[in-house]
């Protein structure tokens, strides 16, 4: 099976910029959604913002849904501190959002 891989310490290894992320999410989606599967590597990268994980992953989960990510998306190389802080973002954004 064919594979995107999208490496993030092409983008720093210390990843903060709310820009960044938002602008990256917009790539990533766009090449999940021609059916080939998107690996995100997180090798090289020693830490995540909350406001770069918010936008690059929370919204994609509040947009298209947590079987869309997992059906499209596979993180790899994660520290458990990176994945604490992206799990953290996803739950925080649904507490904002649910009524």
């Amino acid at each position: 099976m064919t594979t995107s891989t999208t490496y993030l310490k092409e983008y720093g290894t210390d990843l903060s910029n709310r820009f960044c992320g938002s602008e990256l999410r917009s790539r990533v989606v766009a090449s999940a959604e021609t059916g080939i599967p998107q690996i995100i590597d997180f090798e090289g990268v020693r830490t995540l913002s909350e406001s770069f994980a918010d936008e690059l992953f929370a919204v994609i989960v509040e947009e298209l849904g947590s079987d869309w990510f997992r059906q499209h998306l596979r993180l790899v190389n994660l520290t458990p501190e990176i994945r604490r802080t992206i799990l953290q973002t996803v739950l925080d954004r649904e507490k904002h959002t649910s009524p």
